[in-house]
This record gives C-alpha cells, sequence and structure tokens, in this order.
C-alpha cells in the first residue's frame, strides 16, 4: 500500500513536467503532432518491451475490436483508453497551449473533488465527511488562486480555460476506470491498451490532415529536432509509459478520490517550472492558495491510510 502512494506522488510530479514540456513543444509543433508522434513512440516502446518481455502483457491487440470471454472487462479498458489519452490529452495538450503554465496547474487541481463525485455515482465508493472538508478546502485554495489571477494581459484564452475544465471532467472519469480496469489487467495491460487506442486515433486523424495539406512527406520532421525529441521521449517514455503505470497501479491500491488528491504535487512542480523556466510570475496569493491545496492532499491521504489500517485490524 505504501508504495502505492509513493508511485501517487511521483506519477502527479512527472505529469506537472509534462505540462512545461507540452507547452514547449507546442511552441513549434502543432498539438495533433505532438499527440500522434507521442503515441506512436509510447506505444513502439512499449511494443518492444513487450516482445522482449520486459513487461507482461496479455492483452491482444485483436481482444479490442472482436468478442470474447472478457467482452465487459474489455469495455471497460476501452472506455479507459478513450477517456485518457484521447479526450484527456486532447483537452489537455490544447488548453496547456492557450494558456499560462500557472492557469494549467491551478485548473488541474479540481481533479480531485471531480473524481469524488465520479467515484461515488460509478464505483459507488464513498467518502468521509472529514475527506469532503479536505477536498473542499483544496478547492478553495484553487478558486482563491483563480480570482486573484490577472488574464487581461492575453496570455489566457477563454477557450484555453474550458479546455482545461474538460481536462479535468474526463480525466476524472479516467480514473474511476482504469481503477475498474484494474480489477482484470495489470497496470501495463492498462498502459499498454491506452497507448495503442491513442496511437491509433491520433495518428489516423493526423495523417488525414496531412494528406488534405499535402504535407505527408513532412509527417515525421518534429522528430528530427534535437530540442523537440528531448521533449517527445520525455512525453512518450516518462510521463506515458512510465508515470501512467504507476497511476494505474496505484488506483488497484486506492480510491480514486485519495489519488486524485495527489493532484497538488503536479500543480507545484507545474507553478514552479513555469516560475523558473517561463519567467511566470508567483505572488503572495499562490501561496496561500497552495498551502490549502497541500492541507488537503496530507489530510485526503492521512484519513485513507488510516481507514486501511482500519480495515485490515
Amino acid at each position: 500500500m505504501f508504495l502505492a502512494y509513493i508511485f501517487a506522488f511521483l506519477k502527479n510530479a512527472i505529469y506537472g513536467l509534462s505540462v512545461f514540456f507540452t507547452g514547449s513543444l507546442s511552441d513549434s509543433v502543432d498539438v495533433l503532432d505532438i499527440l500522434a508522434l507521442r503515441f506512436l513512440m509510447s506505444f513502439g516502446v512499449l511494443f518492444i518491451l513487450k516482445q522482449l518481455k520486459i513487461i507482461k502483457v496479455s492483452v491482444k491487440i485483436k481482444e479490442l475490436f472482436l468478442i470474447s470471454d472478457r467482452r465487459n472487462s474489455i469495455k471497460t479498458l476501452l472506455l479507459t483508453a478513450l477517456f485518457e489519452p484521447v479526450l484527456y490529452m486532447l483537452f489537455e495538450t490544447l488548453g496547456i497551449s492557450m494558456t499560462t503554465g500557472v492557469t494549467a496547474g491551478v485548473i488541474l487541481s479540481l481533479m480531485p473533488i471531480a473524481s469524488c463525485i465520479s467515484e461515488s455515482v460509478i464505483l459507488k465508493e464513498g467518502t468521509t465527511l472529514l475527506q469532503k472538508l479536505f477536498l473542499a478546502l483544496g478547492i478553495l485554495g484553487v478558486v482563491y488562486i483563480a480570482i486573484n489571477t490577472d488574464t487581461s494581459s492575453g496570455s489566457d484564452s477563454l477557450m484555453g480555460i474550458i479546455f482545461i475544465v474538460l481536462a479535468v471532467a474526463v480525466g476524472s472519469l479516467f480514473l474511476v476506470f482504469s481503477r475498474k480496469s484494474s480489477g482484470h489487467f495489470n497496470a501495463f495491460e492498462v498502459t499498454y491498451a491506452s497507448c495503442f487506442v491513442g496511437m491509433v486515433v491520433f495518428n489516423a486523424v493526423n495523417v488525414v490532415r496531412h494528406l488534405a495539406a499535402g504535407d505527408i512527406a513532412s509527417y515525421f520532421n518534429p522528430y528530427f529536432n534535437v530540442d523537440n525529441m528531448i521533449g517527445f521521449i520525455f512525453l512518450a517514455v516518462i510521463s506515458t509509459i512510465i508515470a501512467t503505470s504507476m497511476n494505474n497501479f496505484a488506483l488497484g491500491k486506492m480510491q480514486t478520490s485519495t489519488m486524485s488528491a495527489f493532484s497538488g504535487v503536479s500543480t507545484f512542480v507545474t507553478v514552479i517550472v513555469g516560475v523558473v523556466f517561463n519567467n511566470e510570475s508567483i505572488y503572495y496569493f499562490h501561496y496561500i492558495g497552495f498551502a490549502l491545496i497541500l492541507i488537503r492532499m496530507f489530510g485526503v491521504s492521512y484519513i485513507s491510510i488510516k481507514r486501511e489500517k482500519n480495515k485490515d485490524a
């Protein structure tokens, strides 16, 4: 159980860094190119690892399309892949390209409350009143930062904010369905299926786009830039494969609301990186908001750990 909490922390730290790499790539690479080439690389790496038997994956690609004995579990797995990477990555990438790192990080920290609602409705898993109060405290921190943030400079667009909010909604659904899938598949199998679906969907759309523009010959050009390649390797291998597998493992051990409470780590990392590398400003109200978000994370986690210990006793 302790390993699950370590993975939850590391996963969110990596996701916080991915905002920086996605934003940097979007300065020179089209959003669809980023998504298509990212998941093409991710699935390629996973496929090689599978063939070398470094990771165990019993899910066969044809099972995702054919009716089998595992029909219901495969359906859950496909829904997991639909919510993330397809919808979540699309909304997140579009949102990040239209907002500052600070704004994106703050809105993404709304994930716990969305996850609490999703798990209650879909999984019928409840949270204690004290956990709800801690989650609400985190939301108060987010709102406090949001109402004090000046977006008049034009760095944040309304559509960008809407896309990030949509990312929060589908992200909470991903957490719920990933937890459901963990009962039938291991962490790498969920990641493998998600990367395959992401690769197929984003590359199908992107190939059509390039064919229509008449520049299909330049499809892989972003790979031939050293700076871009560093970003793609981080997003495809570290963020998509490693962090997502950590996420899927952790969700097999804890409730989605507890897992999502760690999103505060992503917020901290995103904002710090934005300040250090993008010269974004951080003000007193950020510190107040961050303190509330941090209290939320530790509060929800502590109660969850205590409940598990009482259960085992």
